[in-house]
C-alpha cells in the first residue's frame, strides 16, 4: 500500500455533525470539517483492522510499497497517479470549528 495519510471519523459522528449542521441557524452557509484525532496512515488503518477483524482480515495488506515503486507503478496503473501527489504528505486538520459552532 502507498504511504498516503488521511483523517478519520465515525460514521456517525458525521451524521451527527449534519445534523447539527442542519438544524443550528449559525451553521448556515458554512462548511465543517468532520475529523477525529490525528490524522493515519493506510498502513495505521490495516494494522487496526487486523488486530479488530482477527482473522477476517486475512486479505488486509501488510508491507507499505515505497514511494519510488508507487511512482514507477503509476506510469502503468492510472488510478496510481492520484496518489503520487499525496504521498508522505501529513495533512494535520481539525474539527474545531464545528466543536465550537455546533457544540
Amino acid at each position: 500500500m502507498p504511504r498516503v495519510y488521511f483523517g478519520v471519523v465515525d460514521v456517525r459522528d458525521v451524521a451527527e455533525l449534519h445534523l447539527r449542521a442542519m438544524t443550528a441557524p449559525e451553521a448556515k452557509g458554512e462548511r465543517f470539517i468532520a475529523i477525529s484525532g490525528e490524522t493515519m496512515s493506510i498502513l495505521d488503518i490495516a494494522r487496526v483492522l487486523r488486530r479488530e477483524l482477527g482473522p477476517r482480515a486475512r486479505r488486509v495488506p501488510r508491507l507499505q510499497a515505497p514511494d519510488w515503486l508507487v511512482r514507477l507503478a503509476a506510469r502503468r496503473i492510472p488510478l496510481l497517479r492520484a496518489v503520487v501527489p499525496m504521498l508522505g504528505k501529513v495533512r494535520h486538520s481539525t474539527s474545531a470549528k464545528a466543536e465550537s459552532l455546533l457544540g
